[in-house]
């Protein structure tokens, strides 16, 4: 299970938005290292309400971070030059997040950061608890813009046996793409599309996608999506038929019109090849 890590929290409850200003960076407080590498420990936490920086925040829906109270040095922690677009770069496991600084976690110490619950997800199960191991630093402050969001909206439009087509929404700001199998960068582009090639037929793939500044800097992955490439034999390799009384989860397939598709969300009767369902069956082509 977690650490708990919230008592004695800015707001909470009826309690008034006077209660942000009570307590202060002690004198542990240090300066922000911004892009300087740590090793350090990550829990989680999933409070509603107010954090340290006085906006509002849903741990349990948000992609947050919380940081040791040993790095916040305004009286009034709403002031602090944390809340002025800092982030989080973590990385684990071959997986990184940039994520807001907008909490204080009054029990870690400084190489301890406190995520908030989606976004530890992203790493490892919540029955976890404390993960140790991870990478981490401060990226963006004061008049530094902070990394781009994640884009939205990745999802397979086609594939052959030899290859796979994306396309994403595109994010503000953003002055090109890189997209990335398996965790392993394969290209970029200016445009909110790639076709990848060179791959095997009736194979399995994960791609994600991140958006990048013109200065070069990668902002925080999308989530990942499936796809499957085309199987091999002119016509075979078609998985089981489509059924409406099947329960699918990602990454499961299924024949629906001659086509095989990969579920990548959990769904009941959700017809592969209805527009209504893209976000439910990437269509990996014909076979």
């Amino acid at each position: 299970m977690r650490i708990p890590r919230r008592v004695g929290r800015w707001i909470g409850g009826a309690a008034g938005a006077s209660a942000l200003v009570l307590l202060a960076g002690g004198p542990t407080a240090a300066a922000v290292p911004i892009g300087r590498p740590m090793a350090g420990e990550m829990t989680y936490y999933n409070d509603v309400g107010y954090g340290a920086c006085g906006t509002p925040i849903d741990a349990s829906t948000q992609y947050l971070v919380a940081v040791s109270h040993q790095w916040w040095t305004a009286a009034n922690p709403n002031n602090d030059d944390l809340c002025k677009g800092t982030f989080v770069q973590v990385t684990y496991n071959g997986r990184t997040l940039t994520l807001p600084v907008v909490d204080k976690c009054p029990v870690c110490d400084a190489t301890h950061i406190d995520l908030s619950q989606p976004a530890f997800a992203e790493f490892a199960p919540l029955t976890v608890g404390v993960v140790t191991g991870i990478s981490w630093q401060f990226t963006g402050s004061g008049g530094t813009p902070p990394p781009l969001p994640a884009p939205t909206g990745l999802r397979a439009t086609g594939t052959t046996q030899t290859s796979v087509s994306l396309s994403w929404s595109g994010v503000s700001g953003a002055a090109s793409y890189v997209v990335y199998r398996g965790g392993a960068r394969v290209g970029s582009t200016a445009a909110t599309s790639l076709t990848d090639t060179g791959l095997a037929a009736g194979t399995a793939y994960s791609y994600t996608v991140a958006a990048a500044d013109s200065a070069g800097t990668v902002g925080a992955p999308s989530a990942a999506v499936p796809a499957t490439t085309a199987g091999g034999g002119g016509g075979t390799g078609c998985p089981a038929p489509w059924n409406a009384a099947t329960s699918y989860v990602p990454g499961d397939t299924a024949a629906y019109g001659g086509h095989r598709y990969t579920a990548s969300y959990y769904s009941t009767g959700a017809v592969p090849g209805d527009p209504a369902s893209w976000a439910v069956w990437a269509d990996n082509g014909a076979c």
